[in-house]
């Protein structure tokens, strides 16, 4: 597996709340938050959430589903115990989305309203689905997925990772071949560049940096209110 990545301030924001980690030399995850919080908090939030997960899935032997749901667990732990000792972090926490691949399987661990797509055989599909209070009401046939877009009440998230001293994480699995590319995003990406942008930019002739920077330019032309964040992990041919 390939990663790549980027990150945007946006145009309105002061300070990067978006978090993401890459894969180092021998690993094989990656990861991406969106903090929230007063002052700097959501900051601190997001990196806090992807440093304790990443040093957690260091130590894993075997990756599966429920290494991959300990390790944001920890990360949970981490970012509530951090909040309830400074007062000036109370309350923060973070979206948190990541992906790790173990031979021909992928999981993908979930919290929150940052997305991770699927890109394969020409078509892209959203395998996460977000933990907010608009998703839950296009679930119940009270509004539809456009109207969600634009909603009022649309960044109302039902589900995040260190509010609470216990978070309840989606876990996915799912079998890949050569070729799949997985795009992991925050919503500072998808309020602003459609499904179709995205795998438009996955298909184009151009490398994977310039993918992420072309799609970054969207969403900055578009708005760009909110921090942007992205990777795409590919997945490669099996070493031989």
């Amino acid at each position: 597996m390939k990663v790549y990545g980027i990150t945007d301030i946006g145009r309105m924001r002061p300070i990067n709340e978006d978090s993401y980690y890459l894969p180092q030399e021998g690993e094989r995850f990656c990861a991406v938050a969106d903090g929230m919080g007063g002052h700097n908090a959501g900051e601190v939030a997001s990196a806090m959430a992807v440093d304790t997960f990443s040093r957690h899935m260091r130590d894993v032997q075997s990756i599966t589903g429920q290494a991959l749901r300990e390790a944001v667990e920890f990360a949970n732990e981490a970012v509530y115990e951090a909040a309830l000792e400074n007062e000036g972090m109370s309350g923060m926490g973070t979206t948190f989305s990541a992906l790790a691949e173990e031979e021909d399987r992928a999981f993908i661990a979930h919290v929150g309203d940052s997305r991770v797509y699927l890109v394969r055989d020409n078509a892209i599909m959203q395998m996460t689905t977000d933990h907010t209070l608009v998703e839950e009401m296009v679930q119940k046939g009270m509004i539809t997925p456009r109207e969600a877009r634009v909603h009022p009440r649309r960044n109302i998230i039902t589900r995040a990772l260190g509010t609470e001293p216990f978070v309840r994480v989606d876990i996915m699995q799912i079998d890949v071949r050569p070729g799949d590319a997985f795009f992991l995003c925050s919503d500072g990406m998808t309020n602003y560049v459609e499904e179709y942008e995205i795998l438009q930019a996955a298909l184009s002739g151009e490398d994977w940096p310039q993918k992420l920077r072309h799609l970054v330019s969207i969403a900055l032309e578009n708005g760009g209110a909110d921090n942007i964040t992205a990777l795409f992990a590919v997945i490669e041919e099996a070493a031989t």
